[in-house]
C-alpha cells in the first residue's frame, strides 16, 4: 500500500513537471508552421472553381502583429477559411512570443508613408478567384487617375488655417523627386485626406516605377515640427 502511494506521488510530480515544462519550439520553427498554414488557405481558395463573382467576397483579415491581409472567398468555403486564419494567426502569435524571448525586437505597428494596401478589384481568371492592387495599374491609369486626387490634396493645402503649433505633425507625399511633407493637424477629421494621400503616394509609385526618373542625389531634410506663418501651417525642414 505504502509502495502503491510513493508511486502515485512520483506519477504525479512527473505529470507536473511536465505541465511546467517551458515551450522550447524556436521562433524559426513556429514561422515554418505558420508557413504551411498560409499554403493551407491559398489551396483551399484555388481548390474553388471562379465562375461567377456573386458567390465570392474580399475577405479583410487581421494580421496577429500590423495591417490586414486580403483574400478572395467564395461563399462555400468562408468558415473553413476563417478556422485556418485563425489558426494561422495563432502560429504568428507563438512565434512572436518565442522570439521575443530569443531577443528579436519587432517594430511598433506605425505607418510610414500613407498608401492603399487593401485590393481594388476581385476578378476570375482562368477559373481562379484574383485580387487586383494599385500595383496592378497601368502607367496610363495611373497618371489620369493621379490629377484629381492632387486637386484635391492641394485644396486641402490651400483652405488649412493654424493659430497655434499645438497637435500639428507631418505626413509623406511622393514627388518626382524625393518626397514633400504635408501638415496635418491630429485632432482633426482626417478620414478623407489620409484617403487622398494614400491614394496620391500609391499612384505616384505606380508612375515612378514606370517612368523611372533620374533622380540627383541630394542631401536628406526631415521635418522637425510646424509653424504658423500668417496664419498658415509651415513644415521647418533641417538637414
Amino acid at each position: 500500500m505504502i509502495m502503491i502511494k510513493q508511486l502515485s506521488y512520483l506519477t504525479l510530480f512527473i505529470l507536473l513537471v511536465s505541465a511546467c515544462k517551458k515551450d522550447e519550439t524556436t521562433s524559426l520553427q513556429w514561422g515554418e508552421l505558420a508557413k504551411e498554414k498560409r499554403e493551407a488557405i491559398e489551396q483551399l481558395i484555388a481548390s474553388e472553381k471562379c465562375d461567377n463573382l456573386n458567390d465570392w467576397t474580399i475577405e479583410k483579415a487581421a494580421n496577429y502583429w500590423c495591417g490586414h491581409s486580403y483574400f478572395p472567398v467564395h461563399k462555400r468555403i468562408k468558415t473553413q477559411f476563417e478556422k485556418l486564419w485563425n489558426e494561422y494567426r495563432e502560429l504568428e502569435s507563438k512565434g512572436i512570443d518565442a522570439g521575443i524571448r530569443e531577443g528579436i525586437i519587432y517594430e511598433p505597428c506605425e505607418e510610414g508613408i500613407w498608401h492603399v494596401s487593401a485590393p481594388i478589384q476581385l476578378i476570375c481568371e482562368n477559373g481562379k478567384a484574383k485580387l487586383l492592387y494599385m500595383k496592378d495599374l497601368s502607367l496610363a491609369d495611373s497618371k489620369a487617375q493621379i490629377i484629381p486626387v492632387k486637386t484635391r490634396i492641394d485644396d486641402y493645402l490651400n483652405n488649412l488655417k493654424c493659430d497655434g503649433t499645438n497637435n500639428w505633425t507631418t505626413t509623406l507625399l511622393l514627388k518626382d523627386c524625393g518626397i514633400d511633407y504635408i501638415p496635418y493637424l491630429t485632432t482633426a477629421n482626417l478620414i478623407e485626406i489620409k484617403k487622398d494621400i494614400a491614394l496620391y503616394n500609391s499612384l505616384k509609385k505606380n508612375i515612378l516605377e514606370g517612368e523611372k526618373p533620374n533622380c540627383p542625389v541630394g542631401e536628406y531634410m526631415y521635418p522637425t515640427g510646424v509653424k504658423c506663418v500668417n496664419n498658415k501651417p509651415v513644415v521647418e525642414l533641417s538637414k
